[in-house]
């Protein structure tokens, strides 16, 4: 993938802007931060509210990864020696911990399907 020669980050070839001279080899963002288009132009840019939505879809996918070490350390600290509620939280927790995987393969198409919807229209120039 192309790297952004202002602000050295790596994109698709999507996200850059396409032309000879000063546009050569910039992304979108920086493009319109530089002033060399428009945010108009520039429609694979994607606005507050469509990078919220996206961020918003990325963290409900990766977030069980964060609540399972979490629960486990509550259940480690706190709820071990408590019976028999510490007993049956063990059990739901290994259950959860097992089905993790299999849940995120799962539900894996349906985040591609919600990442590809709040996805921009491109077409791409001739030559790219």
């Amino acid at each position: 993938m192309p790297t952004c020669r202002h602000c050295s980050s790596t994109y698709p070839r999507e996200q850059f802007i396409h032309g000879n001279g000063p546009k050569t080899q910039m992304c979108v963002r920086c493009g319109v931060d530089q002033g060399l288009v428009s945010k108009e132009d520039a429609a694979n840019m994607f606005d507050s509210g469509l990078g919220s939505a996206r961020l918003q879809i990325i963290a409900r996918r990766y977030s069980i990864f964060l609540y399972i070490p979490l629960l486990w350390t509550l259940w480690i600290m706190v709820l071990r020696d408590v019976q028999p509620w510490g007993l049956y939280f063990l059990l739901v927790l290994l259950a959860m911990t097992l089905l993790t995987p299999v849940w995120f393969i799962y539900r894996g198409g349906q985040y591609s399907g919600d990442l590809a919807r709040l996805t921009p229209p491109y077409e791409r120039p001739e030559g790219h």
